[in-house]
């Protein structure tokens, strides 16, 4: 009898997840945002039960952090995570586009799958749905190295970055400009000699640093 109560639970908790994860990838909650349990409940009108499953499953994205002193909050990413996770893409990006660079010419077709989806995104004013393209472009660079464990070791860099990514996009406010930018990223990595592709995809990588740390300064 105890088996259908849990289902509708875990049923609610997971659609709870879901909106939350919409509005934390959409960048509606910075980093560092405090998220009450309680108030949670409330304000979505399920019980307490339901919104400390749908926070864990947060947690366990990596999308919230629960600390002994603070309580769940929105993920932070400081300044030298920033750092950090940029010196790793370079070295998992550069990996892959070597590899991908290899025949010519190049197969950009997932490239370009995933810079249509970034169009279609900033037409629609869509920030989620540009961030996701945004990454899985530069995930199927990554891809083409040949390698599960760098490409799961990307997706692990990534997800980190996702709640910055979705607050730098926004304060950016020139999603056609990142559009243009991966097009010709696109056409570089097809036409290009290996140098200069790889001086293209590193400039871009050091420009989108630079976005993601004024993303994560301290205000003031």
């Amino acid at each position: 009898m105890s088996v259908l109560p849990i289902r509708r639970v875990t049923a609610a908790a997971s659609s709870m997840a879901e909106v939350l994860r919409e509005e934390l990838l959409s960048g509606e909650y910075a980093p560092g945002t405090p998220l009450s349990e309680g108030e949670l409940a409330g304000s979505r009108g399920v019980s307490a039960a339901t919104a400390r499953e749908a926070l864990g499953e947060l947690a366990r994205e990596g999308l919230v952090v629960h600390s002994l002193h603070r309580g769940v909050e929105v993920a932070r990413i400081t300044q030298d995570d920033v750092r950090d996770i940029y010196a790793a893409r370079r070295v998992f990006e550069t990996a892959g586009l070597e590899m991908l660079l290899r025949a010519r010419p190049a197969d950009v077709s997932w490239l370009e799958a995933a810079t249509e989806r970034m169009g279609e995104a900033a037409v629609a004013g869509d920030g989620r749905a540009l961030v996701e393209a945004d990454l899985a472009f530069h995930l199927a660079i990554v891809a083409a190295a040949g390698s599960r464990r760098l490409t799961r070791a990307a997706q692990s860099a990534l997800t980190e970055l996702r709640l910055v990514l979705s607050v730098a996009d926004r304060a950016g406010d020139d999603l056609p400009a990142l559009v243009a930018d991966h097009q010709y990223l696109v056409e570089v990595f097809r036409s290009a000699h290996q140098r200069e592709a790889v001086n293209a995809l590193e400039d871009h990588l050091s420009r989108g640093e630079v976005m993601a740390r004024r993303a994560t300064s301290e205000p003031g």
